[in-house]
Order: C-alpha cells, then sequence, then structure tokens
C-alpha cells in the first residue's frame, strides 16, 4: 500500500518532468557538473518551464498592477553645492528622514484637514524612503571615500483610513510641508525681522522711543540689502515688495514714534524723575569727554593741513595710462589727503555726539520742570502699544516676504520629479523582469526536482 502511494507521487512528478535521459540519451549525468546537469535539466523541460513562467509572470505582473494604485513615487534631488557634501545650505548635517519627522507630519495632517483621522506616526509609516544611485563623492583621491546621496526615491503607500484624499494630493502634501520645513530651518535666517520690542518694564519713556527706532532701523537696513538685491520683486501672499514695506517702516518712524516721543518729552515723563535725571548728567559728562576727544583729533589734523606747503600738493602728479591705454597724469594721495579724511570723520563724529548732549539737555531740563498727570501716563501707554502693534505689524509682513522671496530665490533646491510611465510600459517592464527571475527560480527547482524524483525511484526499486 505504501509502495502504491510512493508510486502515485512519484507519477505525478513524471507527468509535467522529463528526465534528461529520456531525451539525450547518451548523456551520463552522473560525470557532469552542477552546471551541465541544470542545462540538461533545463533543455529537457524547457516546455514545462515556459508555461510555469508564463503562468506565475502573469499573475504577478497583475498583483503589481493593481497594487500599484495605492502608490506614488517621487524623486528628490538635492540641487545646492553643500549637498555633495552631505550638508544643509546652513552647514548642518542633512537627514533626509527628517521627511518622515513628526514636524512635517503635522503640517501633512494640517494642510489636509486630518487631525481627527491620522497621527503622525501612522502617517510615517507609509512612507519609504531610499537612497539612487547618484550619489557624489566626497574625495575622489581618499582610499576610504564614501558616497553622498544627492537623489532619494520617496514612495507613499494609500492609508486606507484616509478616505476623502487622493494619493496624488497626499504626496504633493508631503512635498510641500517637507519643502517649507526645509527652507524655514535650514535656507532662511533668524532675521531682525521677527520683531520683539522685549522686556520694557521700568524702562523710561524717552528710552523706549529710542528703543523703537533702533529696532526699526535695523529693519530698514535689512529691507534696504534686499532691494539692492532684487528691487522688483513682489510676493505672491503678502502682495507687498521690499519698497512698499520700506515706506511702511519708515511711515511708522515719521508720524507714530515721532508722535510718541513728541508727546512724552513735551510732557517731560518719568518713572523715576531724580534718577532719570542722574542717569542723563553722567551720560552727559562721558559723551562730553568723547566729544573733547574728537574735537582735539579734529584740530590737530586741520592745523597739519594748514600748514602743509600748498604749493607741494600740487606737483605729487604721477604719469599712468588708463584702460583704454592712455596717457594722464595721475593725482597720487599724500599727507594732506589722509589728515583732511581723518579730519571730516573726526568733526561728523564728534558733531553726532554734541547732538546727543543737547538732546539729553533738553530730556533733562523737561523732566526737571514737569508735572505729568495720570490722564498723561495712561495716554503714554496707549501709544506704547499703538507703536509695538504697528512694527508687529509691518515686521510680520515683512517677514513674510522675506520668507517668500527667500524660497523663490532657492526654489531648485529640493525638486520633487514625479515617477510617471505609461501602463503598457508599467506591465510589459514588470511582466520581462518577472519572467525572468521565474525562470532562473525554476531552472533551480528543476534541478532539485530532478535530485528528488531520483531519489524516489531509487526508494521504490530497493
Amino acid at each position: 500500500m505504501k509502495w502504491n502511494k510512493k508510486r502515485k507521487v512519484t507519477s505525478k512528478l513524471l507527468s509535467f518532468y522529463k528526465k534528461s535521459e529520456d531525451k539525450y540519451h547518451e548523456v551520463n549525468l552522473q560525470d557532469a557538473n552542477v552546471f551541465k546537469k541544470i542545462f540538461l535539466i533545463v533543455a529537457s523541460n524547457i516546455k514545462s518551464i515556459l508555461v510555469f513562467v508564463c503562468i506565475l509572470a502573469a499573475i504577478w505582473t497583475i498583483v503589481s498592477y493593481v497594487g500599484s494604485f495605492g502608490k506614488k513615487t517621487v524623486i528628490l534631488s538635492l540641487n545646492y553645492q553643500e549637498a555633495s557634501k552631505g550638508q544643509n545650505p546652513n552647514l548642518t548635517r542633512y537627514n533626509v528622514f527628517e521627511l518622515k519627522s513628526d514636524e512635517v507630519m503635522e503640517r501633512v495632517i494640517e494642510y489636509a484637514g486630518l487631525q481627527d483621522d491620522v497621527t503622525p506616526a501612522e502617517l510615517a509609516d507609509h512612507i519609504e524612503i531610499a537612497e539612487n544611485d547618484s550619489g557624489k563623492t566626497i574625495d575622489p583621491l581618499d582610499m576610504n571615500t564614501y558616497y553622498i546621496s544627492t537623489s532619494y526615491t520617496v514612495t507613499y503607500t494609500k492609508d486606507r483610513n484616509i478616505k476623502n484624499i487622493s494619493t496624488d494630493d497626499m504626496v504633493e502634501l508631503i512635498c510641500k510641508a517637507y519643502n517649507d520645513m526645509f527652507h524655514e530651518e535650514y535656507v532662511g535666517t533668524k532675521s531682525v525681522l521677527q520683531y520683539d520690542l522685549g522686556d520694557i518694564e521700568g524702562m523710561e519713556y524717552i528710552e523706549i522711543a529710542r528703543l523703537f527706532t533702533k529696532k526699526s532701523d535695523q529693519m530698514l537696513r535689512y529691507i534696504q540689502q534686499r532691494i539692492e538685491q532684487n528691487a522688483t520683486y513682489r510676493s505672491d501672499v503678502t502682495g507687498q515688495s521690499f519698497q512698499t514695506i520700506r515706506r511702511m517702516i519708515q511711515n511708522v518712524q515719521s508720524y507714530s514714534i515721532k508722535k510718541y516721543y513728541a508727546f512724552v518729552l513735551e510732557s517731560g515723563m518719568a518713572r523715576n524723575k531724580d534718577h532719570y535725571t542722574r542717569t542723563l548728567t553722567y551720560k552727559n559728562e562721558m559723551l562730553n569727554i568723547k566729544y573733547r576727544k574728537f574735537m582735539i583729533d579734529y584740530n590737530v589734523r586741520k592745523q597739519g593741513v594748514e600748514n602743509y606747503d600748498s604749493a607741494m600738493i600740487g606737483t605729487v602728479m604721477v604719469p599712468s595710462v588708463n584702460e583704454k591705454r592712455e596717457y594722464y597724469m595721475s593725482r597720487t594721495n599724500i599727507g594732506t589727503d589722509y589728515l583732511t579724511r581723518d579730519a571730516d570723520f573726526s568733526l561728523s563724529q564728534g558733531s553726532a555726539v554734541e547732538r546727543n548732549i543737547i538732546e539729553n539737555s533738553d530730556i533733562m531740563s523737561k523732566v526737571s520742570v514737569s508735572s505729568p498727570v495720570d490722564e498723561d501716563y495712561a495716554k503714554a501707554e496707549e501709544l506704547i502699544k499703538s507703536v509695538d502693534n504697528e512694527l508687529k505689524e509691518v515686521a510680520l509682513l515683512a517677514d513674510t516676504t522675506d520668507k517668500e522671496y527667500i524660497k523663490h530665490t532657492t526654489k531648485d533646491y529640493l525638486t520633487f520629479t514625479g515617477v510617471t510611465g505609461s501602463d503598457s510600459m508599467f506591465v510589459l517592464r514588470s511582466l520581462i523582469g518577472s519572467a525572468l527571475i521565474f525562470f532562473l527560480l525554476l531552472c533551480v527547482a528543476y534541478y532539485f526536482l530532478d535530485g528528488y524524483i531520483r531519489r524516489r525511484e531509487e526508494s521504490l526499486y530497493e
């Protein structure tokens, strides 16, 4: 009974399997090597192998095609110089897996409005990241050189819990969230446009006005640099250019800050009159010392220029050739030029210090004779809040415009390219690739099947 069962199993295997000696009568597999055995076994069973290959490849292609409906793949490319060194634009270490970080996933969820449907960790589980082969070497001459990838494949598999957003839309949101985070963290800088007045409790009212002016001047200098870089840029988000923002800041300075300064100055307001007066007196003493120093420097240099022989000045000329190779006499810098320049600098610095002294003296005279009432202090506090709010609004507008400008100028730092291709090409590639793999696997399987059948036959006849 047991013998009959073994014969039935063997006969079923032989129904689609043909021995090599049945086709090649003069072949002795006992003396052949492994590769020759496999070749003869495959050649003897090529028809059945091809049938199995076709069936398995077709099944695999159908499964892959159906499974691809819920997947979307994009190529992430890093296109800035520091990327070849494995760095972000600000020279910190680059880590592509930040794309799956909670910070980025939370942005995606916020953009998609899925706060109640999925968590950052759950969404990250549906994203796969792999390096591409287009890496760049750090140092080709280094024996221990290694490759830094500047291109990655990002694949998103649809989460079945997300019903209202397509796979394509979700991938776009992922790319946008990562791009936004990347530019904010590694491309943009923390600038003076991120306005914060700070703690002004206990600060004198006049000093608050000076603080307003200082911070607005810092913003103006920053905006002026942007205007010099691109005077025509206009943000699509804010609708403003850097030139209009500059005018906004200047308007705050010309009207709101000056209005506040004039009010507290004419009212002679001080939180602590005696202490503030002593402080200004001390400042003026120090400023007087600086003023005398600058004026001494100015007078010394001025006297040096006056004592210089004027006849000598007109004779210091040297023959020269311009860019067109034309001959001319060039005047060289001599001692009087340097003395004059230094004298002008000392005079301008001394004049600035003198203005500060006059301003402080005016403040002291107003504070010493004033008697502001509660209504004056209340109005001053209102003006402080008003100016602070105006600067906050302008700074927020300027900061948003500046961030959009940075994105505009660095928009190609990160590029996301969708992996496109026709369905017919996908089917053809999947069919050919799976057919080759299954053919190799079946060749090995038939080799082991041949050994199994032979051992079975030998055991049947023992």
